[in-house]
């Protein structure tokens, strides 16, 4: 590559001298299941060889290089290094009885990416790695008349303050951490003869429109936006979706 990247506001040089990634890993996991209790807990551990990664460049003033003043993005080069990913995932899912229709699943994950060719702290951490996040869902399940496999859940998600990240020429910043609350609900809706007419799906997002920035976002790094003065693209607020699916069904004739 050698130019402008439209979807990350970036200009990247690519590198003839990569060579192939290898990797091993290692695994380990645990997996419990009831009659009213699920639960899954993992760990890994990766080691790549050759682990590919753009870093941004620096002009000899220390500023960000700029190859083309009239569209003036970073500038970016892809280069290779050992890297270590660990981490690691827990999940629980209790749905006591007598109270089968109501689930309450909850999960969290980590993951940590250094890289082991660094000599300096600004480029100890490899980019875009996730902050870890706890998810957790409120959910009850019901039929009743005419409304089948219907619901009504409340989730939360909460991600924490990522500030292991490639400092090194400005590359990542610390991406502060956010709490989010959605809602949603929804049924099938039958005729008598039990036939599905048609399902329907309501739902909330982000409910306090809470503003936010996912460290995996590349246009986090936008720049300042006059309206809000706030530096780079925020994601979605408070969203509302309605969902309806009408199922159709071929039949052939019969000769």
């Amino acid at each position: 590559s050698n130019g402008k990247h439209e979807g990350s506001l970036r200009y990247e040089y690519g590198n003839y001298d990569l060579k192939p990634e290898t990797s091993g890993q290692f695994d380990f996991g645990f997996h419990y299941h009831s009659e009213h209790l699920s639960t899954e807990a993992s760990v890994f551990s990766n080691t790549i060889q050759n682990y590919i990664y753009a870093s941004k460049l620096s002009a000899q003033d220390g500023t960000d290089s700029i190859p083309d003043p009239s569209d003036p993005v970073p500038a970016y080069q892809y280069q290779q290094g050992k890297a270590q990913l660990q981490g690691g995932e827990i999940s629980l899912d209790l749905h006591p009885h007598p109270l089968d229709w109501l689930h309450f699943e909850n999960s969290f994950a980590w993951v940590n990416g250094v890289n082991k060719t660094s000599t300096t702290d600004s480029s100890k951490y490899l980019p875009f790695m996730p902050a870890p996040r706890y998810q957790s869902e409120l959910r009850a399940n019901f039929s009743k008349g005419l409304c089948k496999n219907a619901f009504l859940k409340i989730e939360f998600v909460h991600a924490w303050e990522q500030n292991k990240f490639l400092s090194e020429n400005k590359t990542e910043s610390r991406t502060p951490g956010y709490s989010l609350w959605n809602i949603g609900m929804g049924s099938d809706l039958t005729n008598r003869k039990g036939d599905k007419l048609l399902s329907i799906q309501f739902s909330v997002s982000n409910i306090f429109d809470e503003a936010y920035q996912n460290h995996l976002s590349r246009l986090k790094y936008a720049s300042l936006n006059e309206a809000t003065n706030r530096v780079g693209v925020f994601n979605m607020g408070r969203n509302f979706s309605v969902k309806i699916i009408v199922p159709v069904t071929l039949k052939e004739n019969e000769k």
